[in-house]
């Protein structure tokens, strides 16, 4: 007879109670029982404060950490209660974060390359720390430092920046690819930042949705409901709040589930129907009159110069920018000058008091030239783009637009989010910039209920304002792009990047090069290519050149980077990884990615929970002033280093450690003495470098402490305070918005320091390559095309438009889709978070079936992959959409990998001529069963 086991041993017994048995590495059965044991008996637990690093969203958090056995492990994640940014609250991938640490697919030693082997093979033997670096320096010496290029995941661009920008320039690697930035974040970020000048990567703006009265979504089910607890937490007091949501999406996603309305809009179209609700609240006055003539350009007066281009009126400086504007005064009735750079339109450069016009009458002139405002040319160019026009491209009624148009302008405070993950139609930049400045006409900027900037944003534009009223010349060149606000951080990037005299070797990034070859052979290319991999694959086959010399990537270095499932198609970067003319791919990462599967050296990262952090981060969007880190919960359970730690090593043995280190405290704000002394301490005691890099970023915002609140900490207060409190906050978010909104109270980033309808930026696209409306500087429309041409006839019976998107428990494209706890949570929800969503109707009347295995077929690029078929009625019937987190194809992975679909496998490499961001959903695509059904 078999022993029964009870309902308590069994629960025991698979972690249930207490949760050990779940927490050791599930290869090590030998000590099990003995950590289930010693656990249920163990003593207090000690909460740890960290960072999340599930996303790139910084939600704080604390960690439970109980020793068992004499050894500490973590065995609870919960979200941080101290925290202004996510409220205690921590979404299913954060609280699976222990997974990741006790993962046995971790990459647990440095490994090389088997000599003679096939990258794409899984053929490596294991090496010393020592070896690895030698490994990596003695090739990297051999190769031009021009012929190296640097590939960062999104934990390397918002995390390691402050490293990765001073290593690439000590090293004089001028070639820096922040995947997944060219397809997530830029295209998106571009086109709002065009107005607001804004541009910080992923945190300069937080929609305030608990304070808004009605909320409008577009393409967007990522920054609510697949990423980020610190929108959430927001999203979820509105609607308690009464808030109405209407949610633009072609399916109905978790965030248009949520929604008071859910409006099913053609894939692709969104853009048209922003430009009805413009057309529909400027003809119908819903807008902030008093707000656009005093903060915006929307009153600067415009002429049209011999060759009929529309032109600002301006005084040219010395330097050749503005040097004033002008405007019309409805108090004297005349043109009056008003400064170049400023946060208002209200008084002129000698401080007169006035009252912009936002139209002026029809016979003034300026400077002999008639005249009118910017804001009379978007009255007269949004003239054609009505509800009904919009509602034939849209399949959205003309009256649901017009309705819609009237509900958000008179309902304020209302916003439209500002979107993520952008770049998927060649016209997505345009749509973004739509979107910011229905948020501008509502004066919805800086204001409750509306957009509100970050705390760090704020903090860096006040500075920045503050020094040019006292230094009213632009900043030196050699301020660290990283430290000057919105659009001044982005031009720093790209004056470094883009311009060859800012490397010894006198070659510009490969992209600005690429771009530039390409514009000189009149072919298309990227005005702003900024960190992306255009011209990559040439470069690697021997096809690129620069003023007629060769320019060839030779060797590659990634942090935290996963190309292979980042960036469209995955082919382009297997060919990239693979080549005989590359000589070296290092990869630094926790788990086996399919990328890390095509490099000669694999350098084995700590995870988040076993490594303080060498810097203090701001608290991603928030609005307070406030600051956080990374503090170790538990030792590291492998042979593995923090990437601070990787990085000078290295520049160590390229004998430039010192060099290195001096950028680091440039670019981060470091003391530099105090930071050498702690760096040769810890060096002198075996510590890692990391720990010296915290003690000196202590320090320095104890310095800042003192300069915000007038009371000076010390290094040891802050720590203290952090690890208290898990974050320190030095200004609250209602103080500094009283003291420097924007453009309220202190100037915006852009050219103008006021919003900006009329972009200057894409006006000067204007000048170089002629009118498009792709950069108008005004406004126009960009139709959505599908196919080499815009397809206008119905849809084949098996065709369908194509999107894509983020789900909830994992985030795009990472290896956090090998985590066991995620993959248990997605089992009963499989074919919806892994396959490709189908139309019920649709599938009926082809024969597809619930879980059926379908062909894909790009028609546009001739592309094949296979799906399988989760049919629902919640999605438009031409439409097919496809979750962005599978396909791993790495057999290390044994969670993910062959789990889902590579969504980079149907895409083509086909790219946006504004930043290079994909055009990816502008095909159509076939759903065919794999074998034809046969007849009963």
């Amino acid at each position: 007879m078999k022993k029964k086991i009870t309902r308590r041993q069994f629960l025991k017994a698979t972690g249930v109670l207490g949760g050990m048995a779940i927490l050791r590495p599930i290869w090590d059965s030998g000590q099990q029982t003995a950590g289930v044991h010693a656990q249920s008996s163990s003593g207090e637990v000690v909460w740890i404060p960290s960072i999340c690093n599930f996303c790139s969203s910084f939600c704080n958090i604390n960690i439970a950490v109980k020793t068992v056995n004499g050894r500490k492990r973590a065995v609870k994640i919960e979200g941080n209660p101290n925290s202004p940014l996510n409220r205690g609250k921590i979404c299913a991938r954060g609280q699976a974060g222990l997974r990741q640490l006790y993962d046995p697919d971790r990459i647990k030693e440095p490994l090389i390359r088997v000599e003679g082997s096939k990258r794409g093979d899984w053929n490596f033997r294991v090496a010393t720390w020592e070896e690895a670096y030698d490994y990596i320096a003695s090739r990297f010496q051999k190769v031009n430092p021009w012929e190296i290029a640097m590939v960062g995941g999104w934990t390397a661009c918002v995390s390691y920046m402050h490293f990765s920008l001073p290593f690439v320039k000590t090293l004089q690697i001028p070639n820096i690819i922040a995947s997944p930035m060219q397809h997530c974040v830029t295209a998106g970020h571009l086109g709002t930042d065009l107005v607001t000048g804004n541009f910080n990567v992923h945190d300069e703006i937080l929609a305030d949705f608990e304070n808004a009265r009605y909320i409008l979504f577009s393409q967007n089910n990522a920054s609510v409901a697949a990423i980020s607890t610190a929108r959430a937490v927001r999203f979820g007091k509105a609607r308690k709040n009464g808030a109405k949501v209407v949610c633009l999406d072609p399916r109905q996603s978790e965030l248009a589930s949520k929604a008071d309305e859910w409006i099913a809009i053609k894939p692709g179209t969104d853009h048209a129907f922003f430009l009805a609700m413009i057309h529909t609240m400027l003809r119908k006055e819903l807008f902030d009159g008093e707000f656009l003539a005093s903060h915006t350009n929307a009153p600067f007066l415009t002429f049209k110069d011999k060759n009929g281009t529309i032109e600002l009126a301006t005084d040219t400086g010395n330097d050749g920018k503005p040097g004033r504007y002008y405007v019309y005064d409805e108090i004297s009735r005349t043109v009056v000058p008003v400064p170049a750079y400023t946060n208002t339109n209200q008084t002129t450069t000698n401080k007169k008091p006035i009252v912009p016009a936002l139209r002026v009458p029809e016979d003034t002139l300026w400077n002999g030239k008639p005249v009118t405002t910017v804001f009379d040319i978007f009255i007269e160019k949004t003239k054609r783009f009505t509800p009904e026009w919009a509602s034939n491209i849209t399949d959205v009624p003309s009256a649901t637009i017009e309705r819609i148009a009237e509900e958000f302008a008179e309902a304020r405070p209302a916003l439209v989010d500002p979107g993520w993950m952008g770049a998927r139609y060649h016209h997505v930049i345009s749509q973004r910039r739509m979107q910011a400045i229905i948020q501008t006409l509502v004066g919805g900027i800086d204001s409750k209920g509306g957009w509100l900037m970050n705390g760090e944003y704020r903090h860096k534009a006040e500075n920045a304002w503050h020094s040019k009223q006292h230094t009213p010349e632009e900043p030196p060149h050699d301020v660290p792009p990283v430290m000057l606000p919105g659009m001044g951080f982005a031009g720093g990037l790209i004056d470094i990047f883009a311009n060859p005299a800012s490397w010894s070797h006198g070659k510009p990034a490969l992209s600005f090069a690429w771009a530039h070859e390409q514009q000189k052979q009149g072919k298309p290319s990227a005005f702003l290519p900024a960190m992306a991999d255009s011209g990559m694959l040439e470069a690697v086959r021997g096809e690129m050149t620069w003023n007629g010399e060769p320019y060839r990537i030779k060797a590659f270095f990634m942090n935290a980077a996963n190309p292979l499932r980042h960036y469209f198609p995955a082919e382009r970067w297997e060919e990239i990884l693979s080549s005989s003319n590359v000589d070296l791919v290092v990869t630094v990462d926790v788990l086996p990615s399919d990328t890390t599967a095509f490099a000669d050296v694999i350098l084995p990262n700590h995870t988040y929970l076993e490594r303080n952090e060498p810097l203090l981060y701001p608290l991603g969007p928030d609005t307070n002033l406030g600051f956080a880190t990374r503090l170790r919960a538990v030792e590291p359970l492998y042979n593995t280093r923090d990437a601070a730690d990787i990085f000078c090593e290295i520049t160590d043995r390229m004998g430039k450690l010192e060099a290195y280190i001096e950028g680091i405290a440039e670019y981060a704000g470091l003391d530099e003495t105090l930071l050498k002394k702690e760096i040769a301490a810890a060096k002198a005691e075996g510590k890692p470098y990391n720990e010296a890099f915290l003690k000196t970023a202590y320090a320095a915002l104890g310095n800042l402490s003192e300069q915000v609140t007038g009371r000076k900490l010390t290094g040891r207060e802050v720590e203290q305070t952090i690890r208290k409190k898990g974050l320190i906050i030095l200004k609250n978010a209602d103080k500094l918005l009283e003291e420097a909104a924007m453009p309220h109270k202190i100037p915006l980033p852009t050219l103008s320091g006021r919003l900006e309808l009329y972009s200057p930026i894409l006006a000067s696209f204007s000048r170089t390559a002629g009118s498009h409306p792709l950069w108008n500087p005004f406004l126009d429309y960009i139709p959505l095309s599908v196919s080499d041409e815009t397809k206008k006839a119905p849809l084949d019976p098996d065709e369908f438009y194509f999107t894509y998107g983020k789900i909830p428990v994992v985030s795009h494209a990472s290896t956090n889709n090998n985590n066991a706890l995620l993959a248990a949570v997605t089992k009963p929800k499989e074919n919806s978070f892994v396959g490709l969503w189908i139309n019920k109707r649709k599938a009926e009347k082809l024969g597809l079936d619930e879980g059926e295995v379908v062909e894909i077929e790009n028609l546009r690029h001739n592309k094949k992959t296979r799906a399988r078929l989760f049919v629902t009625e919640m999605i438009r019937p031409d439409t097919v959409f496809l979750p962005s987190s599978y396909g791993s194809k790495n057999p290390k992975l044994n969670i993910a990998a062959e789990k889902g679909t590579a969504l980079n496998e149907l895409m083509p490499y086909s790219i946006e001529p504004l930043a290079a961001s994909f055009m990816s959903q502008e095909f159509t695509v076939r759903i065919r069963p794999l074998k034809p059904k046969k007849l009963a």
